[in-house]
């Protein structure tokens, strides 16, 4: 036992002296070190920012040899907690005079997007100009974005296209019901939409409804972001009125663009740096961001001993249990990982708290109880705050509710507090194909799980009960996180999906922003340090392990129920395909969140 206890202190001591005698091997270099970093010093006045098409908060690291392949890091996508760390060396260098924001067609989330704008309005509002550059054009998202900064320029041949926002979906029942495929569907409530396109021909009115809300908040965001370039109007109303006009007309010239006032001027690439100069003497120099942020983040001697820090805990993609999940949209969120990850985290005393960052729909409502239990657990040892991003809406928000408090972008989605389970009933196209089924059993439901057959009135009383429990859990669940009762909870929830904005209105959310506000509200909480070394205590991603057992692919959701059915759903519509790849191992009832179309 004394030995037991001893280990980790002695190897804390065995670190430090490591570090120690680097440091002091490394000391005599240091003169060679300071004049070498005075000559590469980056002394030009404005910083080229190029992003990427994908932005994610956070992104795993590259391998070391991984940083050799050719062309791979150029196809990561920008870290947006790398992009804020840039940002902050940025204003406190007084020696930059502006930042060029190279916008390429983004793919991402408005939730992403908007992070990024409020990026753009920090260093403008420090005193920093802010160029955006749309070298291809740009629609919704970079005009959204591009709006934020001091002037906006495109190429001189380039089409924008401010077209408001949509979303649309397939609904496929008819062609499924041609082919003899069924999806027997049970859920609480009636938001819980998943797998809607499948039972139903058209869209509900309860879809209609959150998604019209959803598109609501989009596009009051998007209206405010173009309207307050000045030169659209002379006053605000009039302003939102040229917005209007521009969706009216869908797609713009960029000459047509300037002419209206959404853009300030004209160039190619190799005239950016004169239309820095506005005309006004020689061009500045500009310096890419990659060599700026390497620079300042460059440093001699190593930290000496451990340090302490806030936690970041991933959980990314659907909550599996470890033997499934959607093989598509990257890895699944495995129980045993992120339940890993919280264990180390609690039993770390260097870790003065934690910031769960979830980018999930949710999954299995198993594994989302366990993880929760241990959100509970830890919360016990230190302060944790739960950081939503694109999306963190049913088995994510489940996971969320015991944190100390929940953050979330105005434009991210949630909620979702609700069940489902579905099931592929194949029968019709087996037997047209020539499979006839034959069942023995020995009790009147021993084939419920196995046979892609209908459901009789008995078993579907039996999934309804089930479903009935879980989503009573859940409701208790968030009532007891957000301390409020079960019947303030259940107009709420229902399977009804929110944006960040409209959650915070109702309570769901406490703060809205992003990671970095997340990491300022857990540094406000660790109260038995001084203001003043709270600030300096760093963030460290605290990456999950994936488990051993790899993704089921999703045609194995319907390997018993019968492949051409599976394949042949995995084609008309991912989303339900997913659901069944999670329900086809040990999994019945699903915290997930699917369904809802992509807005542009």
């Amino acid at each position: 036992m004394h030995a037991h206890c001893t280990g980790p202190k002695n190897d804390r001591v065995g670190r430090l002296i490591v570090d120690v005698a680097l440091n002091l091997l490394r000391l005599p270099f240091l003169p060679v070190w300071w004049l070498l970093r005075r000559v590469r010093m980056p002394r030009e006045r404005w910083v080229h920012v190029k992003l990427r098409s994908r932005l994610v908060e956070v992104d795993r690291p590259l391998h070391t040899l991984a940083r050799f392949v050719p062309g791979l890091a150029t196809r990561r996508p920008t870290s947006l907690l790398a992009l804020r760390e840039l940002t902050d060396h940025i204003l406190r260098d007084a020696n930059v005079e502006g930042v060029v924001l190279e916008i390429p067609s983004l793919h991402a989330g408005w939730s992403s997007v908007d992070a990024v704008r409020e990026l753009v309005q920090k260093l403008c509002a420090g005193g920093k100009k802010v160029v955006a550059w749309l070298p291809d054009g740009g629609g919704n998202r970079e005009l959204f974005l591009a709006s934020a900064a001091t002037r906006v320029l495109t190429s001189p041949n380039a089409t924008l296209s401010p077209l408001g926002i949509a979303a649309s979906s397939s609904y496929v029942k008819g062609l499924l019901d041609r082919f003899g495929v069924q999806v027997e569907v049970h859920r609480r409530a009636e938001f819980k939409t998943a797998a809607e396109t499948t039972v139903s021909e058209t869209m509900s009115e309860a879809q209609r409804e959150q998604l019209g809300a959803l598109l609501d908040t989009i596009d009051r965001a998007l209206v405010s972001a173009l309207a307050s370039r000045v030169k659209l109007g002379p006053t605000p109303e009039a302003r939102e009125a040229k917005v209007r006009t521009l969706f009216d007309d869908a797609l713009v010239s960029a000459r047509a663009a300037l002419d209206a006032g959404l853009i300030d001027g004209l160039c190619y690439e190799d005239g950016l740096p004169q239309a820095l100069a506005e005309g006004e003497g020689k061009p500045p120099k500009v310096v890419r961001a990659s060599r700026y942020f390497s620079f300042h983040r460059s440093r001699f001697f190593r930290p000496v001993g451990p340090r302490p820090y806030i936690a970041i805990v991933p959980v990314h993609g659907a909550i599996t249990s470890g033997g499934g999940g959607p093989a598509v949209g990257g890895p699944p969120a495995t129980q045993e990982a992120v339940i890993g990850a919280i264990r180390m985290v609690g039993r770390d005393p260097r870790c003065l708290g934690a910031v769960l960052h979830v980018n999930s729909p949710g999954g299995s409502a198993h594994a989302s109880d366990l993880i929760h239990r241990e959100v509970e657990l830890l919360r016990e040892k230190k302060p944790v705050i739960a950081c939503f991003g694109e999306v963190a809406a049913s088995g994510g928000y489940y996971i969320a509710a015991p944190a100390h408090a929940i953050i979330a972008q105005p434009l991210a989605i949630t909620g979702s507090i609700g069940v489902v389970s579905a099931r592929l009933v194949a029968r019709d196209l087996l037997e047209g194909m020539g499979v006839h089924t034959e069942v023995v059993r020995r009790a009147p439901h021993a084939d419920l799980l196995a046979n892609p057959r209908p459901m009789d009135a008995d078993e579907h009383a039996i999934f309804e009960r089930e479903i009935d429990n879980f989503y009573r859990t859940f409701v208790g669940i968030v009532a007891k996180g957000r301390n409020k009762s079960d019947a303030d909870v259940e107009p709420l929830a229902r399977g009804r999906v929110w944006s960040g904005a409209d959650a915070h209105a109702r309570g769901l959310v406490d703060k809205l922003g992003g990671l970095d506000v997340a990491i300022d509200e857990v540094r406000s909480r660790i109260t038995f340090l001084p203001s003043a070394l709270r600030g300096i205590i760093e963030p460290r991603v605290v990456w999950p392990r994936p488990g051993d057992a790899p993704p089921i692919p999703l045609a194995a959701a319907g390997a018993m129920l019968g492949s051409p059915a599976s394949t042949l759903l995995e084609r008309l519509d991912p989303s339900v395909a997913e659901i069944l790849s999670l329900v086809s191992g040990r999994e019945r009832v699903l915290f997930y969140a699917t369904g809802l179309p992509r807005i542009d």
